[in-house]
Parts: structure tokens; C-alpha cells; sequence
């Protein structure tokens, strides 16, 4: 623990808080909301085939663009949003860190907690949707966490440049997931190219090689995560270069 701390010592600070906060709560609570539709599931089957019922109902229209960007926007807009609003910002860039570097430990803080709590939730739905067939559609799992492990740091990397733009990041942040990802992006067709939402539907469809799950007009599995990749590397050059203009005194 020594050495971890010597080598990222904002990584393990920005996890304590996390783990020792109340935001934690409210990630862990957005997470498991889908284990209620799995509940409701085990009590009346017939709604739709257990495959379709968790791949495209519990995913694809309810997780990918609504419920996914509340759980990482918890933690990602605190993740300098706390350190400015009780005013230890100052302080932590007196460290012997480089802004850069800062930035990625923050981003890793922030990906690295919400994103396997949002997996686990996920997890526990498919075993009660899927029961005894659970073995049997790895694959249709699989999709689901790549989809969440690339979608987590492109939307970590966004909400945390949001963090230290705007004052009321955690309300710009929640406009831009419901209004921009959940609504524009889905109803208004020139939009879904500039959605994340769009590129983690991608990926999910791709990997999953499953006809049900295609849609017109999608991106091919690596043009998707080079372009949510290239996002997140450009949100984290912003997110360094507003950290060393900020006027922290």
C-alpha cells in the first residue's frame, strides 16, 4: 500500500473519498434499479423472451441511454467538484504531480469504482432474467460489460472536464444525460453520431453478433471505441489544460 500510494497517491485519495461518501449510495442504488425489472421479470415471464427482454428492454433502451450516464456522472462531477465546492483544490495541486497527471488519476478514481458497481448490478439482473440459461448467453454478458467498461471512461472523461467548467456540474451534467444522450440522441437521427449512447449501442450490437440486437445506420466495433477512445483522450487534454488555468487562489 506504501508503494501504491508513492505511485498514485490522488488515485487512492480520490477512492477513499469516494468509498467514504454518501454519493457512493446513490451509485450503488442507480445500479441496482434494473434487479427490480428482473424481480418483475421472475414474476411475469411472458413479457418477452428472456434474451430480448434483458439485451434490448433492460440495456439497450433503459440502461445505455438513461440509467449508465446518471451512475458515472455521481462520481465523475465529484471528482473536482468536491475538491473546489470545499475549496482543497489549491491544495492538491501543491502536490508533486503534474496536472496531467492529476487529471488521470482522477479519471481512474471515478471509472474504477462506478463502473464495476454498474457491472455487478447488471450481473445480478442477468442471472434473475436469464436463471438456468444464464451458461448459455456468456456471450450476450459479455457485450454488455465491454459496452459498460468503454462507455465508463469516455463519459468519466466528459463529466469530469464538465466538473471543472461549470459551477453546477452535477445539473449540466444530468441536462446533458437526459436531455442530449436519452432524448436528441435518440429521437433526432443527425444527433445519434455525436451520442455516446450511439457508440456503446454499437459496441454492444457488434460483439453480441446477434441480429436482434443490430439497428440501421451503426458504427463498426472499432471505429466505435477508437471514436469514444478519441473522445475521452480529447475531454482529458481539456480536462488538464482548464486545471492549470483555473486561478485557484
Amino acid at each position: 500500500m506504501t508503494v501504491m500510494w508513492r505511485i498514485a497517491p490522488v488515485f487512492l485519495l480520490t477512492v477513499r473519498q469516494f468509498l467514504g461518501g454518501k454519493a457512493i449510495r446513490a451509485v450503488i442504488g442507480l445500479s441496482l434499479l434494473p434487479t427490480l425489472f428482473g424481480v418483475i421479470y421472475i414474476v411475469d415471464s411472458s413479457i418477452d423472451p428472456a434474451r430480448r427482454f434483458f439485451g434490448n428492454t433492460l440495456f439497450v433502451e433503459l440502461m445505455i441511454p438513461t440509467l449508465l450516464p446518471l451512475i458515472l456522472l455521481v462520481l465523475a462531477t465529484s471528482a473536482f467538484g468536491d475538491e473546489i465546492e470545499d475549496r482543497t483544490l489549491p491544495y492538491l495541486v501543491l502536490k508533486p504531480v503534474s496536472r496531467f497527471r492529476i487529471v488521470i488519476e482522477k479519471l481512474f478514481g471515478s471509472a474504477l469504482v462506478s463502473g464495476p458497481i454498474a457491472i455487478a448490478g447488471l450481473a445480478i439482473t442477468y442471472v434473475l432474467v436469464m436463471r438456468g440459461d444464464w451458461q448459455d448467453n456468456l456471450r450476450l454478458f459479455g457485450a454488455v460489460a465491454a459496452a459498460v467498461a468503454v462507455a465508463t471512461i469516455a463519459y468519466s472523461s466528459i463529466f469530469l472536464l464538465v466538473s471543472l467548467l461549470i459551477s453546477r456540474a452535477l445539473v449540466a451534467a444530468l441536462i446533458y444525460s437526459l436531455v442530449w444522450e436519452t432524448i436528441l440522441g435518440r429521437w433526432v437521427p443527425g444527433l445519434r453520431y455525436v451520442s455516446i449512447r450511439h457508440f456503446v449501442r454499437s459496441i454492444f450490437a457488434d460483439i453480441t453478433d446477434d441480429r436482434r440486437f443490430q439497428f440501421n445506420n451503426s458504427t463498426g466495433l472499432t471505429a466505435a471505441v477508437l471514436t469514444l477512445l478519441a473522445s475521452s483522450v480529447i475531454a482529458i487534454l481539456l480536462s488538464t489544460w482548464r486545471l492549470r488555468s483555473m486561478n485557484l487562489e
